[in-house]
């Protein structure tokens, strides 16, 4: 089985970089993606970080989506706790339509607490936000009608009457659905319905392998009968002739895109006011992500496929094999050069894809 590798789109602005060109590059590498061949492009979704730039992930779809006419776009994740899980399924339909089914729709919960406190979405019931909105979006893209109530009859977060979501989604019986997560309830949440998983870069071989049983566990569980979902897992790539030249090239930029959603931008002297505990909290949380700052690069350069074309295909190899995974959303452009991003999405497709084939 051939490997899928999408393009997945960092939308930083650490680079000094106008926040237009931030996406006008960001729509330069989705043309390119489709040229080299790359199966998707997926984009992320953050509020306050210079992290990501891209707090509508459905907005910018439907920009990459018009940029496009085969390459599948995905974004990893609409953020469940802060917007209606009925506006998300609106939208879902509505690019599954003008696409003619070429969206991926990612779902998880996010859980800054700087979202929380804009957004109005108390942080204990991100947790319970996910299976509620889950469920809801499911409903609404596959049945005919859909209420705020859950299938065992008690309210969702969401209470509102039965209604039938317009339009209609083109791809049957619904478009692909992706859910974020690691956790034993992320597990079921998925699994229940048979939806698919969006596997953290953060994470370790091993540490992806154990979510992947976990989840097939779940599946036995829930007596799913179809054809086992398709994970697809994320990574942060880069390529060089040699390993020390990769890291010599990723590591600064890497370091300064961590440091960047390290917590979330906000007035420093807003922590006189009203708020102003809740965001000396997360000034003090910043400054511990900080002191271990090093010791978390080390670890996620480790745990990613950064070297030569021989360690890239090799990591790719190992999680293959740990996981089953044959689609990936990987990182090409957090070196943030457009000479550098381009070279390596094109190596990942002209050297590394063809290695890993059959």
């Amino acid at each position: 089985m051939m490997v899928g590798f999408g393009a997945f789109l960092s939308l930083n602005d650490i680079g000094g970089k106008s926040h237009r060109a931030v996406y006008d590059d960001a729509l330069f590498y989705a043309r390119e993606a489709e040229r080299l061949g790359c199966d998707s492009v997926w984009i992320n979704e953050h509020h306050f970080l210079g992290f990501s730039i891209c707090p509508d992930s459905l907005v910018m779809a439907s920009a990459l989506l018009a940029q496009s006419t085969k390459i599948r776009v995905g974004n990893a994740i609409s953020l469940i706790p802060l917007q209606h899980p009925v506006a998300i399924a609106e939208k879902t339909a509505m690019l599954d339509n003008m696409s003619g089914g070429r969206f991926d729709l990612g779902l998880g919960r996010g859980g800054y607490p700087l979202d929380a406190m804009v957004f109005g979405m108390p942080l204990e019931k991100f947790a319970t936000s996910l299976d509620h909105g889950v469920e809801v979006i499911h409903r609404a893209l596959s049945a005919e009608y859909v209420d705020g109530l859950l299938s065992d009859g008690s309210p969702s977060l969401w209470p509102f009457p039965p209604v039938k979501v317009y339009p209609r989604p083109f791809t049957k019986p619904h478009p692909p659905i992706f859910v974020a997560g690691q956790h034993d309830s992320t597990m079921m949440i998925s699994a229940k319905r048979g939806l698919a998983l969006l596997l953290s870069w953060h994470q370790t071989h091993a540490e992806r392998e154990s979510v992947v049983k976990r989840y097939d566990a779940a599946l036995s569980a829930a007596g799913h009968k179809g054809p086992r979902p398709v994970h697809v897992g994320s990574a942060c790539v880069h390529i060089a002739d040699t390993r020390e030249q990769a890291f010599a090239e990723f590591t600064p930029r890497f370091r300064d895109w961590l440091r960047a959603g390290r917590t979330g931008a906000f007035d420093p002297t807003a922590t006189t006011g009203p708020f102003g505990p809740a965001l000396q909290d997360l000034l003090t949380f910043a400054e511990k992500k900080g002191a271990g700052e090093e010791a978390m690069v080390a670890k996620l350069m480790a745990n990613n496929p950064i070297g030569s074309v021989a360690d890239v295909v090799a990591w790719f190899r190992e999680d293959m094999a740990r996981t089953g995974t044959r689609r990936y959303a990987t990182f090409v452009d957090v070196i943030g050069d457009r000479h550098l991003a381009m070279t390596n999405m094109t190596r990942l497709m002209t050297e590394v894809a063809p290695a890993l084939a059959g």
